[in-house]
């Protein structure tokens, strides 16, 4: 099952951002939602449920989706493509800085929210499908030099 986390304090765009997502498909995989209100909250969400995509509101407060993003990114076990939803296009530079994957501007298409979402989970289920055969690979190779005489 696929998570995703809506961070917004606004309930109405929460709600929004799930109408846009809830017929997300990738790798015929139901999804869920998991909401936050604010970045703090969203944190202790993402370090609890780890979800596989967050879609953040720039302007959560008290605690700002830059800074979301930032955390998110620099945490392993935390670490997920993130959208942004920006209020202005001259915070975009600041969007790439944070980490964030995509950058989404108001007012959201959800359509194009859809397919940025299908996009990055598409990717990020194949590098974990890379990743996955690489460690088998080393460990077949380990355990042929083991067993060498």
């Amino acid at each position: 099952m696929i998570q995703i986390l809506l961070v917004a304090d606004d309930p109405g765009f929460r709600d929004r951002l799930r109408l846009a997502l809830e017929r997300l498909e990738v790798s015929g995989e139901e999804v869920s939602f998991l909401e936050a209100a604010n970045g703090n909250d969203a944190l202790v969400v993402a370090e609890a449920r780890l979800p596989d995509l967050v879609v953040a509101d720039v302007s959560v407060t008290p605690y700002g989706g830059f800074g979301l993003t930032r955390d998110l990114k620099a945490d392993p076990e935390m670490a997920c493509p993130v959208i942004l939803i920006l209020d202005r296009f001259q915070d975009e530079w600041l969007g790439r800085w944070s980490g964030a994957d995509a950058l989404v501007n108001r007012p959201v298409d959800p359509f194009a929210l859809a397919q940025v979402a299908r996009q990055l989970l598409e990717e990020d289920e194949e590098e974990e499908e890379e990743e996955e055969e690489e460690e088998e690979e080393e460990q077949g190779e380990a355990t042929l030099e083991g067993a060498a005489p």
